[in-house]
């Protein structure tokens, strides 16, 4: 039971409690009288099922990889979609005006955490110690590793575990379980486990009919560039970050005590709560640099 929130005053305090609740294919309970797993998240919106993956839904004529393959068969959402998500992860929504979609074929690892959470998927990193092999991963998982589906990094290549289901490109993406799995001998590096949902971005498709680019004036660039440059400065000076990611849609940050990524925001939130002077995580729009941003974008 997860306390959501506590009225100050005290003729109206009350307390709320919320349940979480998560299906387990291999929980006894969940045989016969319907009763599910509870796992307490008290971040999570919606709970991500755990020992469950999808077959494919290959709508499109491309290659399979193994990256949107493991995507797609945690999501299940269609091939299609999760390329969409994935373009707008790189390109930025603009890349629906471009004359040829872009092709998608390897996928990084920061990629993927952003197109899941472009689907409504978020998670964790594990880095694993010793690069155990795939075989010997499976038998010492612990912890959410062992039910929540994850998406599990051998070098360059990517595949989708839940429970005992696999699912990967070598099987044309469809599941299997997990006695039957390959790349039993490579090397896992990492593993990124989903841990509960929040809400979807909107993914733009491309459209049937070509969309003329807009024509950008010389000094037009220049003031887009001059921005850009003043947000990434506004957002370290309010971080304290030494690097910063700015995606389509999300904003990442690496801190000097932090060992990797770090999500600071929805892109929209740290540039409301730079120019609107509003509470959003770290950032409060009482720098310098802020007030520089602010500015320049006439507030």
């Amino acid at each position: 039971m997860i306390p959501v929130s506590e009225s100050a005053p005290a003729a109206c305090a009350r307390k709320f409690s919320a349940w979480i609740a998560v299906e387990s294919d291999d929980d006894p309970r969940a045989q016969g009288d319907s009763m599910s797993n509870i796992i307490q998240h008290p971040s999570a919106i919606v709970a991500v099922k755990t020992h469950h993956l999808h077959d494919i839904d290959n709508d499109t004529k491309c290659r399979l990889y193994s990256g949107t393959v493991a995507m797609a068969s945690i999501t299940g959402a269609s091939m299609s979609r999760v390329r969409d998500a994935v373009r707008l992860v790189r390109h930025g929504a603009g890349w629906v005006n471009l004359r040829r979609a872009p092709a998608i074929t390897k996928t990084r690892d920061d990629e993927i955490e952003s197109t899941l959470r472009s689907l409504g998927y978020a998670g964790e990193w594990h880095d694993i110690k010793g690069r155990p092999t795939l075989a010997a991963y499976l038998k010492q998982r612990t912890g959410i590793q062992q039910s929540h589906p994850c998406v599990v990094f051998l070098g360059n290549h990517r595949v989708a575990i839940s429970g005992e289901l696999f699912c990967d490109v070598t099987n044309n993406g469809l599941m299997v379980d997990i006695d039957r799995a390959p790349w039993r001998r490579k090397k896992v590096h990492r593993v990124f486990v989903l841990t509960h949902r929040i809400p979807a971005t909107h993914i733009p498709p491309k459209t049937p009919s070509r969309v003329q680019p807009a024509h950008l004036t010389a000094e037009q660039k220049r003031r887009i560039k001059e921005l850009d440059r003043l947000f990434r400065e506004a957002v370290k000076a309010e971080t304290g970050a030494m690097r910063i990611k700015v995606t389509a849609t999300e904003v990442f940050i690496i801190r000097p005590a932090d060992t990797g990524w770090t999500w600071c925001g929805a892109r929209d939130g740290v540039v409301d709560s730079l120019l609107k002077l509003q509470e959003h995580g770290w950032i409060g729009g009482n720098t310098d640099a802020a007030a520089a941003y602010r500015a320049t974008m006439g507030y």
